[in-house]
């Protein structure tokens, strides 16, 4: 709704213009006409030019107030952070990931999702495709919307949860299934909330909807180069169900991915970040 609002500000700004430049131009052309016909005529088009020369500074001033307040709602949301990464399989380039993050005024938080991958085998003779395609909305720590596609190979995945009373609905391709409100999610775009970390961590996948046991545990922190700056990160591991390596930047936004699944080594590298 808040969007639907700066796009008509945005369009009927200019509705509004024309209409008090119509307002402030046609009396005085008229007067001027009417000036060319009578001295009272005249006296008319010389207040209609003052008139012309006040409204143009009203309109001046509403004008600028306009262009505040479209300015104040243009920077009511952060700008949007837009990271991308590389992927490798097997030590291979072999696709490309990408996020969209966003900072909403209400405190929350928007992420967009994007990958592909295909690898070849058996002499490129055959090849194993993958995409996805999700948006996630968190505040205060919980997730309060995301939704997915995608498609590994073939099987295709159509996810979405939001919460309710009981918890967090989730449904999966048509089924539904009710799970607690605090669920991390495997994009691992942001860290974890602090209470989960060093000790058991509530993730459910976001390619299945599948909920997951998982260990979070901290390595420990060093400088990396971030996108060509240099920065204090943190390294941690996921055991159980999970066998991942994370690393955050000093934001615990995502910087970088290693896992091992189906016998297949999996790398996600962080290349570009930009507005």
């Amino acid at each position: 709704m808040f969007i639907r609002f700066r796009y008509w500000c945005r369009h009927d700004f200019f509705f509004l213009l024309a209409l008090f430049t119509t307002a402030a131009i046609v009396p005085a052309s008229n007067f001027r006409e009417q000036g060319q016909f009578s001295q009272l005529g005249e006296s008319m088009a010389r207040c209609g030019l003052a008139l012309l020369v006040f409204r143009s500074l009203v309109l001046a001033g509403v004008l600028g107030l306009v262009l505040n307040f479209a300015t104040a709602l243009h920077a009511a949301d952060k700008a949007t952070e837009q990271r991308d990464f590389t992927i490798y399989v097997d030590g291979s380039q072999a696709g490309a990931y990408s996020m969209a993050i966003t900072e909403h005024e209400d405190g929350s938080q928007s992420m967009a999702a994007s990958a592909n991958v295909r690898v070849s085998y058996l002499a490129g003779l055959r090849s194993y495709r993958y995409s996805y395609q999700g948006t996630e909305t968190w505040k205060a720590g919980r997730l309060v919307q995301f939704s997915s596609s995608s498609n590994d190979d073939g099987n295709q995945f159509s996810v979405s949860a939001a919460p309710e009373k009981a918890g967090l609905r989730i449904r999966v391709n048509g089924r539904e299934h009710i799970s607690r409100p605090d669920i991390w999610l495997s994009t691992y775009w942001q860290l974890a909330d602090p209470k989960f970390r060093n000790q058991g961590v509530p993730l459910v996948d976001a390619d299945t909807g599948k909920e997951l046991a998982a260990q979070l545990h901290f390595v420990g922190t060093r400088q990396m180069n971030v996108a060509g700056k240099v920065q204090n990160c943190t390294h941690y591991q996921l055991t159980g169900e999970v066998q991942a390596d994370l690393w955050y930047d000093a934001q615990e936004r995502l910087i970088r991915l290693k896992s091992v699944s189906d016998g297949h080594r999996y790398e996600l590298v962080l290349t570009h970040v930009g507005k």
